[in-house]
Parts: C-alpha cells; sequence; structure tokens
C-alpha cells in the first residue's frame, strides 16, 4: 500500500469580479496521478504558477479538488469523517517558506512546538515541557529557548522551529512547500542537512515542493517536474539529471548554480 495516492486530481480558480464583467477560469492543476511510498521524499519542482503549491495544499486537505481522490494511509482524505480526519492529520504535517507568519508572535517557543502535542497527546505539564526541549535539542537549538518569542530567533532558527513542531507527532509525510527558499544559502545548506538526517533517524516521508532544482537534487530520492498544472517529466535516479528532456525542465536545470558551500 502506497503512502499517498493521488488519482486524476483537477483544480480550477473563476478569477475576477462578477460584478465587472465575466470571470476567467484557470486551471491550476489539470490532472494528475502519482503515487508515494512511505519512506522516500519525492521533489516536485516547477516554476511559479506551475500549481506544485495548489497541489499541496489539496494533499493538505487546505483546498478541495474539483475532481479527483486524495488517498492518505489507505484512506480517502475526504471520505472521512471529522473525527477520522483528525486523527489521520496526526500523521501529515507541513512546513511553510515563510517561518515569520508560521508562527504566532505572542506564544513562546514552547507554545508553538507544543501544539500539536496538545491536540494529540495527554501529557502533563513536566512531561510536555522535556518533550519541548527535546525537540528543540534535535533540531540544533537550545532546552533553554523553550521560554523565548519568536522576535528573538533569526530567519534559520524559526524554521527549525517550525521543524521541530512538524516532527513532534512523529508523522508519516511532511510536506516542505518551498521550506528553504526564503533563507540565505549557508542557512539553507544546514536547513537541509537537517531535514536529511531527520528522516533518516525517525524513517520520515518527504514531499520536497521547490522551484530550486539544486535543493531538490540534495535531498530528494524521486523527481517530479511540473508545468502549467501537470506533471510533465518524472526522474528516479537524481544522478541522472542531465536525462531531463522537457522544456521546462532543462530550464530550470540551466538556472542551477554551482553546488552550495560544503555540498559535493
Amino acid at each position: 500500500m502506497s503512502l499517498l495516492e493521488l488519482k486524476g486530481i483537477k483544480k480550477t480558480y473563476l478569477l475576477g469580479n462578477p460584478v465587472f464583467g465575466k470571470r476567467k477560469s484557470v486551471e491550476a492543476i489539470k490532472s494528475i496521478s502519482l503515487t508515494m511510498e512511505e519512506g522516500v521524499c519525492l521533489g516536485l519542482v516547477g516554476e511559479s504558477g506551475s500549481g506544485k503549491s495548489t497541489l499541496g495544499k489539496i494533499i493538505l486537505g487546505l483546498e478541495k479538488p474539483d475532481q479527483g481522490e486524495v488517498w492518505f494511509q489507505g484512506k480517502s482524505l475526504y471520505c472521512l469523517k471529522a473525527k477520522e480526519l483528525k486523527e489521520l492529520r496526526r500523521n501529515l504535517q507541513v512546513v511553510f517558506q515563510d517561518c515569520y507568519s508560521s508562527v504566532n508572535p505572542r506564544l513562546t517557543i514552547g507554545e508553538i512546538i507544543a501544539e500539536p502535542l496538545r491536540n494529540y497527546e495527554r501529557l502533563t505539564s513536566v512531561q510536555e515541557k522535556k518533550k519541548v526541549q527535546e525537540l528543540l535539542e534535535i533540531v540544533g537549538l537550545c532546552p533553554e529557548d523553550i521560554r523565548k518569542y519568536p522576535y528573538q530567533f533569526s530567519g534559520g532558527q524559526l524554521q527549525r522551529i517550525n521543524i521541530a513542531r512538524a516532527i513532534a507527532l512523529k508523522p508519516k509525510l511532511i510536506i516542505l512547500d518551498e521550506a528553504v527558499s526564503a533563507l540565505d544559502v549557508l542557512v539553507q545548506v544546514q536547513i537541509l542537512n537537517l531535514l536529511a538526517q531527520l528522516k533518516e533517524e525517525f524513517q520520515l516521508s518527504y514531499l520536497f515542493i521547490s522551484h530550486d532544482l539544486q535543493a531538490v537534487n540534495y535531498i530528494a530520492d524521486r523527481l517530479a517536474v511540473m508545468y502549467n498544472g501537470e506533471v510533465v517529466e518524472w526522474l528516479d535516479d537524481l544522478e541522472q539529471l542531465e536525462r531531463l528532456k522537457h522544456p521546462v525542465s532543462k530550464k530550470l536545470l540551466s538556472s542551477v548554480l554551482p553546488p552550495y558551500p560544503g555540498i559535493l
């Protein structure tokens, strides 16, 4: 059984105000079917507007497709009752691009990371504190940071905090939506190394959404290239990037910079 399976996903948006004239129909996702196995990092790469983030939102249940089905752990995501969906969601987490808007500035770091634990686990205050401090250490931060607030951290540190929150329940799948694209290159390296380490340590599965083929190449096991709402090319061996044939794949490949510092 596949961890994630998409069957004929389609999504169309209507743009414009109907009061002022005819609305424009835009196909964000034309027709996508794919499967993803447990323990795999699938890189989903494409230019801005290709539909990759929309697809991520559909998988998360934040957007509902016009047609098609999303199967996660053998269950149809859009046919579940609220209680069943909540239980399934503990195994489906996300890290977004904007690390600043992903956290509540009024909450301490401890409260931010503890949010999923409070939703799903029945921990005492002592147990919760210990767990949060362990998570902070896992992502390379200090246990004492539990009392601090988001404004006291850099972008890279905040993204580590978002990752700590995402792994708190040991989910089966984490969707990383442009999770490193807003960071400086050296910080990107650190976060990518952390993600690779956590994937190995906790047997995590990632859907790594990005426009940066270099970052995808570093962390992903398989590659799907999106263009104009469709998956136009697949690659099972990322050591053979030169075999990419689609024009948009070649365009993304030509934009790849020299390797990250420390990554060969």
